[in-house]
């Protein structure tokens, strides 16, 4: 009879405290394996304090002419409202019993493993899109007003800035069109410079998502029977969340690099694990998750809301 070649002995790995290298594989290879809208619509920054400070600053006026020989004017900007952001610790732990181990039950731990990992990511998910849930609410900008406002005022409150419809609309051809209107106009400055930020993505709950793509997608205008062309194809890009808890609220988003929406990472996603010397007491092999960081929006700029009629 032939020598057995596969002996629990020679997978020293995947049955002792040795094998907490390997659980660390599963989790990260889980980790990035799941999708991130967050990354998509906001402005991710590293930051290595426990508190973030915004502070908004005037913009320049507009140039003037100047004689030949003439001094030039200098200006200094002025600064408006600021907010400072507190980190945020998240963690979550998963305690492996040595007999589950021993047993071999490395299928069942894997799993687990694999969910701690979804779990992370679903947090940090779900943390942003409430800025965008609680954007008519308790989510506020540097002015202490709400994210989606129609009261927002550049830092001298001579113009207002009002990133959402006086009467809250649906998603439709007609709203989506006055949205891409404003967008383009009301992001201005003190001096009344036009900040030219452009709208990149249609962001909708799952329940609009395929109306979204047949209103920005279809090479003729949607809810329409006339077979006039459609000014919105190929110019946005439809991002949906099961995280937004409207089924109507819509938002456009600027690039990232523009708009108000941050995430202010002090210490991203990290693991550590003990053997059983640590859980002596319960025999337990310890493994557990943790990150710091911030998540808000810090100004109304590139971003345009309604939650729906």
């Amino acid at each position: 009879m032939a020598n057995i070649k596969a002996l629990q002995a020679n997978y020293a790995d995947f049955f002792g405290a040795n094998m907490l290298p390997v659980l660390e594989e599963i989790f990260t290879s889980n980790l990035m394996r799941h999708p991130s809208v967050r990354e998509r619509i906001f402005k991710i920054l590293s930051h290595d304090r426990e508190i973030w400070q915004y502070s908004e600053v005037h913009d320049m006026p507009l140039f003037s002419s100047i004689s030949e020989g003439s001094d030039y004017s200098f200006e200094k900007t002025l600064q408006g409202s600021d907010k400072t952001l507190t980190v945020v610790k998240y963690g979550l732990g998963y305690s492996i019993s040595e007999e589950a181990v021993e047993d071999g039950k490395f299928a069942f731990l894997a799993d687990a493993i694999a969910k701690l990992a979804k779990s992370a990511k679903e947090t940090q998910e779900q943390a942003a899109m409430d800025i965008l849930n609680n954007g008519f609410s308790t989510a506020t900008t540097a002015d202490g007003l709400s994210l989606f406002n129609a009261a927002h005022t550049t830092p001298s409150g001579n113009i207002t800035i009002a990133n959402t419809p006086a009467a809250q609309v649906d998603l439709s051809f007609s709203s989506l069109s006055d949205a891409i209107s404003q967008f383009k106009k009301v992001f201005r400055g003190d001096s009344g410079i036009y900040q030219m930020i452009m709208p990149k993505m249609l962001v909708v709950p799952t329940e609009l998502e395929l109306y979204a793509q047949q209103l920005v997608k279809s090479s003729q205008k949607a809810d329409s029977d006339h077979n006039n062309i459609n000014p919105f194809a190929n110019q946005l890009q439809v991002i949906s969340s099961p995280h937004l808890t409207d089924s109507d609220q819509w938002q456009l988003v600027s690039d990232p690099s523009e708009n108000g929406l941050r995430v202010i990472s002090r210490k991203g996603i990290e693991t550590k694990a003990g053997g059983s010397d640590v859980g002596f007491v319960n025999d337990a092999i310890l493994y557990k998750a943790r990150y710091r960081e911030i998540v808000g929006a810090v100004k109304p700029h590139g971003i345009y809301g309604s939650s729906g009629a």
